[in-house]
């Protein structure tokens, strides 16, 4: 495992070597893209480094975390795919401040067709911060999704799950599937609370064609994930 510095990371903003890969977003029926996720990556000394082990060592320091953060989403707008909703994803943690969530307000507001995964680490964040970032979403018209519903170790947020317009339903269902069939009952149950709420589900870890049948017979609205990979775009800067 991979254990990074702040220096490490302050290297890799100064090399710039970072991007974003824009995964697609499709839709079930007939394979439509509709949208995009825009993922983080990175490079130190010309070596991949998982984006989470990035974001997991800038929670020590929360306005780096807010410093970096900000340059990367710009780099994600700036290069978007065009005419398709981009689904961002962003941690409480770097909207804490009136002038950080100013600054997203901002952000955000300046482009059409933007999605906020709200991401959820229950060591990390607290329920006040959560419940802040959606109030300030809400207020100003921001839609979110819920990033990872279902996630192992991950606490249950009803609000976020009643509020959200998206719901995205993390891989651990399709593996628990692969070895529990009884387990689709679940995930129908959640897919039927959405259609009644008029949100989208999107099933996220759809890796073989078997995944994508699953997805069928859910009914589930889209899907994202390695099947699609030959439709995944990369900029470095």
């Amino acid at each position: 495992m991979i254990n990074l510095t702040k220096n490490d990371i302050l290297l890799i903003m100064a090399n710039s070597d970072y991007g974003v890969c824009y995964e697609p977003i499709v839709t079930v029926d007939d394979m439509h893209i509709v949208g995009y996720e825009a993922l983080s990556r990175f490079k130190l000394k010309n070596t991949l480094v998982p984006p989470d082990i990035v974001f997991k060592a800038l929670h020590d320091d929360l306005e780096m975390f807010f410093y970096i953060e900000s340059i990367m989403k710009k780099f994600q707008l700036e290069h978007r795919p065009e005419n398709k909703t981009l689904f961002l994803n962003l941690d409480p943690d770097v909207s804490l401040k009136d002038t950080q969530i100013d600054f997203w307000i901002n952000l955000l507001k300046s482009q059409d067709n933007i999605v906020v995964e709200i991401i959820e680490n229950s060591d990390e964040e607290s329920v006040d911060d959560i419940s802040n970032f959606m109030d300030w979403m809400s207020v100003n018209d921001i839609e979110y999704a819920y990033d990872d519903f279902g996630k192992p170790n991950s606490i249950f947020f009803h609000s976020l799950l009643e509020t959200a317009l998206y719901i995205k339903l993390d891989i651990h269902f399709l593996r628990t599937i692969k070895i529990d069939k009884s387990y689709i009952e679940l995930l129908k149950g959640v897919i039927k609370y959405a259609n009644s709420k008029r949100k989208y589900t999107i099933l996220e870890g759809v890796e073989t064609d078997e995944d994508l049948a699953v997805a069928k017979l859910l009914e589930v609205d889209y899907v994202q994930g390695y099947l699609f990979k030959d439709k995944f775009t990369t900029y470095w800067i």
